[in-house]
């Protein structure tokens, strides 16, 4: 009896030695991705689990890598999934990445990149992606059909 109750407790404090290095394991990834434990969102058996977006702040190095800022700024979007950034945000979060840009004109050549672009709607002051405002598209589409036929 006594060697089963050891061994209980052996493994025990190597568990309890495994959940301390998770915990820190799990900060660390916090910290990194600009998440603070109060913030972390848990995962009940019912729920299914939801992803914290990190701040724009806290982009990786290279996160873009090789991106045009069109591309890049919808990858950002894509994960920010349903909410809209501003012209400077999305700037914030290229620099933070290391993507070079031009410091004289780098929020004209954002916001010109992204309004030539079929991807992206401007919505008051900031930027999302159209597949987000199916209403906007449907009042674009009736619009062009007006014009169209008020042309004939």
């Amino acid at each position: 009896m006594p060697d089963s109750k050891k061994s209980a407790l052996e493994v025990l404090n190597e568990m309890r030695k495994e959940r301390d290095e998770l915990n820190g394991l799990i900060q660390a990834l916090e910290k990194r991705l600009g998440i603070s434990s109060e913030t972390a969102v848990g995962i009940d058996d019912d729920e299914e689990a939801t992803s914290e977006i990190p701040p724009v702040t806290s982009m990786p190095i290279g996160f873009f890598h090789n991106l045009s800022q069109a591309a890049a700024a919808e990858k950002l979007l894509k994960m920010n999934r349903d909410q809209p950034l501003s012209t400077s945000q999305i700037l914030e979060a290229f620099e933070n990445s290391g993507m070079q840009l031009n410091p004289k004109n780098s929020v004209q050549i954002l916001y010109t990149a992204l309004k030539r672009s079929p991807k992206f709607e401007r919505v008051g002051k900031v930027w999302g992606l159209k597949e987000w405002y199916p209403e906007k598209r449907r009042k674009r589409e009736e619009q062009q059909e007006e014009d169209s036929s008020s042309h004939m």
